[in-house]
């Protein structure tokens, strides 16, 4: 049996965390060493949270090591995009792809599996097609924005 012990300031800390923490996981671990404080078992909180015991052994190590700051979520973690805008090369030949075979995404995945060397379905190449979209309108509309700005503080 493993129990956490807090201060009062360290309860304060996770219950606002747990009440106004944007990541999902940020708030479940925080309400978790809260139960854990309160005296729930670790059987009680693998039920609770639908987690292993390693887990949430794994969350109480986090806490002690780094404090509440340790809770969140690391950038980096989870799956690597197949296809990235950030990528220019990506980017580059996706369009050129698209732009010869617009009706056929499947002859563009099945070139871009040859050429970049990436396994993909055709919904991920869909996917991409639409947040390059969102990201080309965002782009515009944020010059447009500043251009009307500058425009108008010019006839003042």
């Amino acid at each position: 049996m493993r129990f956490i012990k807090l201060s009062d300031a360290d309860v304060a800390a996770l219950s606002k965390g747990h009440r106004n923490g944007k990541q999902f996981l940020f708030r479940n671990r925080c309400q978790c060493l809260i139960l854990s404080y309160q005296g729930h078992t670790i059987e009680q909180l693998t039920k609770l949270f639908k987690a292993h015991r390693v887990t949430i052994y794994a969350w109480f190590d986090l806490w002690e090591s780094g404090g509440i700051e340790a809770l969140y979520k690391k950038p980096g973690q989870g799956r690597r995009p197949k296809l990235s805008p950030a990528n220019p090369n990506h980017v580059e030949r996706v369009r050129a792809l698209v732009e010869t075979d617009r009706r056929n995404l499947k002859s563009v995945v099945a070139k871009l599996s040859t050429e970049l060397e990436i396994q993909m379905h055709p919904d991920t190449l869909k996917r991409f097609l639409k947040n390059l979209a969102t990201l080309s309108a965002d782009s515009a509309n944020r010059s447009k924005h500043v251009r009307t700005r500058s425009s108008t503080q010019k006839a003042k």
